[in-house]
């Protein structure tokens, strides 16, 4: 894969970056509130640069795999069940791409459902962290139904439209399970997927 220019400037920013981390035995907040965000603009920018390259690349075995070919879209009775390979992010972390990259995927792996819901849906996202006592209501879901609304597979996420509910759990593999379905059967899902 050749790497542009751009993103060459980038790789070596977060290089100089690192130095700081490297350096110190602490850091800061701020120091490492900067170096996460860097990291983070790195990452999202050489993924898309990959997708990119993949999209090109006609040799299977050439194309580059990636954390995004994890993302994974099913529809079963009636249910979508969508596998996100990574935490749902918290509020606190909103300054980072990674937002952006989870719902772009969301709606690059469900764009295949365009149209499958018409009547009001309900979001069930079960969040799997390998932390302890984590706060449920820190986690930002708004990439999850954005994802859905870019590929068509939910009409809107107004009040009208759209109902969810998020829970969490611990688990030593970090990831994110959401289930899309009709919000009328919102009690049989529950009783059946929710423990």
């Amino acid at each position: 894969m050749i790497i542009n220019e751009k993103l060459r400037e980038e790789l070596f920013e977060l290089n100089q970056a690192l130095e700081i981390p490297l350096a110190s035995s602490s850091l800061t907040n701020i120091q490492l509130e900067n170096f996460l965000k860097k990291l983070e603009k790195a990452r999202y920018n050489l993924l898309t640069e990959i997708k990119l390259y993949n999209n090109t690349e006609e040799i299977e075995s050439e194309k580059i795999k990636t954390i995004d070919n994890e993302y994974k879209a099913t529809l079963t009775d009636d249910i979508l069940k969508i596998y996100v390979p990574e935490v749902i992010l918290s509020y606190k972390n909103l300054k980072t791409h990674a937002h952006k990259k989870i719902l772009l995927n969301i709606a690059e792996v469900t764009k295949k459902f365009e149209g499958e819901f018409k009547e009001p849906v309900f979001i069930y996202i079960k969040i799997f962290d390998k932390i302890m006592g984590w706060d449920v209501d820190n986690k930002y879901i708004k990439p999850i139904a954005d994802g859905l609304i870019l590929s068509k597979v939910i009409q809107d996420d107004n009040m009208t439209k759209m109902s969810y509910c998020v829970k969490g759990e611990y688990s030593e593999i970090p990831h994110t399970e959401i289930y899309v379905f009709d919000s009328k059967i919102v009690e049989n899902f529950l009783e059946k997927y929710s423990m």
